[in-house]
């Protein structure tokens, strides 16, 4: 990954950790997302788990070793996939159930 994604991706992940930090010390979730948020703590969790994941996608600029690499990218992947389930389990369950 080169600097210029590498870069912003970082200040993205940054960005997701504090607000996944902010809905968990406070029950805080950004007006837009509000009508759709049913469990805050889950989504909490999620925003960090993609941050972390997103920050482990953008710390690979550094790595030089291939194996190491892969396995880092990797993590991340099961992070984000892990994100994105807690972010569907957060969501209001449809009406009418």
């Amino acid at each position: 990954m080169s600097w210029y994604l590498a870069l912003p991706s970082a200040v993205f992940a940054a960005l997701l950790m504090v607000g996944g930090a902010a809905t968990l010390r406070s029950g805080w979730v950004m007006p837009w997302q509000r009508g759709h948020v049913y469990r805050p703590r889950f989504f909490g969790w999620a925003e960090l788990a993609m941050g972390g994941a997103l920050g482990l996608q953008a710390s690979t600029a550094l790595l030089d070793d291939r194996g190491v690499d892969s396995m880092v990218r990797g993590i991340g992947l099961g992070c984000l996939f892990l994100g994105l389930s807690l972010l569907v389990l957060s969501q209001r369950p449809p009406r009418g159930r």
